[in-house]
């Protein structure tokens, strides 16, 4: 049998089983390859800015229906194969087989229509994507019109106005019926029109905070920062007040509230808190932040931090940082948040302090090994104790700086950035080590940028001390300055070594360096030989 006399018997339906059941395969695996080979990657490609759960909810769905399309198209071919023309509109499988081809097609030509219209070409030009609401009404619309055709298109003597008269009929009794359903697709489409939130936009609605993910005709869904799911029906939705976090800009104010001890001057909290939240990551430069005295409590001054951040998902961890940080800068400075209570104090109470494990410590200091017992205990009842945390700078390069720096717990990562703009780590300091002393000693900026590599406890000795020292003991300074030369020559050595261009040092350099310290530190001390 030739081509010709097999697509006659097609159209007739007079094919036999064999040639019908092979005109059905044939058609179903080619409608196959191509849902698999073009359609699928296709839509694919349109939903692949969606979540992970969203995406591959949207690719099962596309898959089942063009794996029913070809189910039907194979048999809608293969049952026209064998039934007459005459007799195809009195054959009920027939009919369903058509009925059905025109269902799954459709569902996934509209699919692909809107996957490309409504969220691919927004994506392509930058605008935002077709609310999801408003797809799925016009899906449903669309659908709608396609099982009509399909009904008249496979049941001619079907009439169609009465089969809308008793569709109307029966969504007036569906609609008493789920009228809570229809308030919630109702409320999605104000909504969608009003449009006060967006996917991506942190809200609270009810107290309740999270980040949309999207909205239906049914719900919305808030996904928070417990990584938990809040579905909320778009009439509750509706009726709330919503409070949108991230919108008209991403800018968000932030406010803490602290208590400060009565003693401690407002305009030095304020700076102190202010130079604070500076050198937090994430908190912004501008808008600058700031702190408001809010009120006198019973124990304590009642301060407002404000600060401006971007990030709002970070919010909790900037948060974090911020109060970390008014707790150590706080200690530095020697100023308390008190407790919640009342207790009179006859004065003020200072930590018994032990001489002799600071005196311990300053013996490890090799430039303060010529001086005698006396001048210990003195520079032992200098010192202050200052707590540093975890990731903090304690000085960076190119700063001033008028303070020595014994580590007492701890440790201290020590960076020097050459002129070049390279930044090598050139020590690691531990308790009884110290550092600080040139910029202490010759007024030269700071040399380098030590940071505390985990919570360190520092002792820390100012310039006047030093100058009585010195003034007393001369040949302390000698031995500074020989110590500092060296210092200063191995970090130049390390500098070059990290750029691979070291070259020998000399000698005759440390003995330059060592000379020229020492005058320095003569002349900013004011005292000669």
């Amino acid at each position: 049998m030739d081509l010709t006399a097999l697509g006659q018997s097609y159209r007739e339906g007079t094919a036999s089983w064999g040639v019908a059941l092979l005109f059905g395969g044939v058609a179903a695996a080619a409608a196959l390859v191509l849902s698999y080979g073009a359609v699928r990657p296709l839509v694919r490609a349109f939903v692949g800015h969606e979540i992970e759960k969203v995406r591959q909810t949207r690719l099962r769905r596309m898959s089942y229906a063009l794996v029913l399309a070809s189910i039907f198209l194979g048999a809608f071919v293969l049952l026209r194969a064998l039934t007459p023309p005459e007799l195809r509109a009195r054959r009920l499988a027939f009919q369903l087989s058509e009925l059905g081809l025109f269902l799954f097609a459709g569902y996934a030509v509209i699919e692909l229509g809107l996957g490309f219209v409504g969220e691919f070409l927004p994506r392509v030009r930058g605008t935002s994507p077709i609310a999801p609401i408003i797809r799925d009404l016009v899906r449903v619309l669309i659908l709608a019109g396609i099982f009509v055709l399909g009904v008249k298109q496979a049941f001619p003597e079907v009439d169609i106005g009465a089969l809308v008269t008793t569709s109307a009929i029966l969504s007036v009794v569906v609609g008493l019926a789920l009228q809570e359903s229809l308030s919630n697709v109702f409320s999605g489409i104000m909504l969608t029109i009003d449009r006060p939130f967006k996917p991506g936009d942190w809200v609270e609605v009810d107290g309740k905070e999270g980040k949309v993910l999207d909205s239906n005709w049914r719900s919305t869904r808030i996904h928070t920062r417990e990584d938990d799911l809040i579905y909320i029906p778009n009439s509750t939705m509706a009726k709330s007040s919503i409070i949108n976090l991230t919108d008209p800009t991403p800018e968000h104010l932030c406010r803490k509230k602290v208590g400060i001890e009565y003693s401690a001057p407002p305009n030095r909290v304020r700076t102190v808190l202010v130079n604070m939240m500076l050198h937090v990551d994430g908190v912004l430069k501008e808008p600058a932040p700031d702190v408001f005295l809010i009120a006198f409590e019973d124990s304590s001054i009642t301060y407002e931090l404000r600060y401006w951040i971007e990030a709002y998902d970070r919010r909790n961890r900037i948060d974090s940082e911020v109060m970390r940080g008014v707790w150590y800068h706080l200690k530095r400075e020697g100023i308390s948040i008190p407790a919640p209570i009342r207790d009179v104090y006859l004065h003020r109470h200072k930590p018994e302090r032990r001489p002799e494990e600071v005196i311990v410590l300053l013996r490890r200091v090799d430039i303060l090994a010529p001086l005698k017992e006396e001048d210990m205990l003195m520079l032992a009842e200098d010192l202050s104790h200052h707590l540093f945390a975890r990731g903090e700078a304690i000085c960076k390069q190119g700063d001033p700086g008028s303070t020595f720096y014994i580590i007492k717990a701890g440790t201290v990562g020590v960076k020097v950035k050459g002129s070049d703009g390279v930044e090598a780590e050139v020590a690691r300091l531990t308790p009884g080590s110290y550092f600080g002393e040139m910029s202490l000693l010759t007024g030269e900026p700071r040399s380098s940028t030590c940071t505390a590599l985990e919570d360190c406890e520092l002792l820390c000795l100012d310039r006047d001390s030093f100058g009585v020292l010195l003034s007393e003991n001369p040949p302390v300074a000698q031995a500074m300055s020989d110590i500092l030369a060296a210092r200063s020559q191995a970090t130049k050595e390390r500098l070059h070594k990290e750029r691979e261009t070291m070259s020998k040092p000399r000698t005759q350099d440390e003995e330059a360096g060592s000379r020229r310290i020492l005058e320095k530190i003569r002349g900013i001390f004011g005292f000669r030989r």
